[in-house]
């Protein structure tokens, strides 16, 4: 009778021995449901995300139009009379930093995907260098030697950063132009 009893305790033993192992072990029940509230809870989050701030699809013909306008008023502002005029035309402004807003604001794509378009479009590498360089309080002829480029080229880039809105009119960078440092 004693041998039946120390086989039932050690049944018993074995049994919450297992369920122990079920219920704490590394693949449990209690993991489990752990881990089920920890996904539902990130569920919640992105829905609550993608309500905040919805994202547009990104369609072939806006980011088309988008490139096409801000070539446009590049050539506008290095004086391409017909691009001007599309300018005027298309957003009944003359080609500069209202103008490149109005582009932007037209554009359906997301505001950093625009944002840095139109920086590495309209600014590009050697008119961060120029930004940068104009901001260490470099003079113009030094600028151009560093770049690179002929002294005309250089005051040309310049023309038109501060027409965009990139360079104030004592040559120092802008939100703009440092957000432009930054690409």
């Amino acid at each position: 009778m004693e041998l039946v009893w120390t086989i039932n305790v050690i049944l018993m033993a074995f049994v919450v021995v297992l369920l122990a192992v079920m219920l704490w072990g590394r693949s449990g029940i209690l993991r489990q449901r752990k881990l089920e509230k920890e996904i539902e809870e990130l569920r919640n989050k992105l829905v609550e995300y993608a309500k905040a701030k919805p994202v547009a699809p990104m369609s072939g013909s806006d980011l088309y139009e988008l490139v096409k306008d801000l070539e446009t008023l590049r050539s506008a502002i290095a004086g391409a009379k017909i691009c001007q005029r599309t300018i005027l035309k298309k957003y009944k402004t003359r080609p500069g930093a209202e103008a490149l807003e109005k582009i932007l604001a037209r554009s359906k794509l997301p505001e950093p995907v625009k944002q840095r378009l139109a920086d590495e479009f309209l600014v590009g590498e050697a008119g961060r260098e120029i930004i940068r360089l104009l901001d260490r309080g470099e003079t113009i002829e030094r600028i151009s030697a560093e770049v690179g480029m002929p002294l005309i080229v250089t005051k040309s880039q310049i023309t038109r950063l501060q027409i965009l809105g990139y360079l104030d009119g004592r040559l120092k960078p802008t939100e703009k132009g440092r957000r432009a440092l930054q690409a």
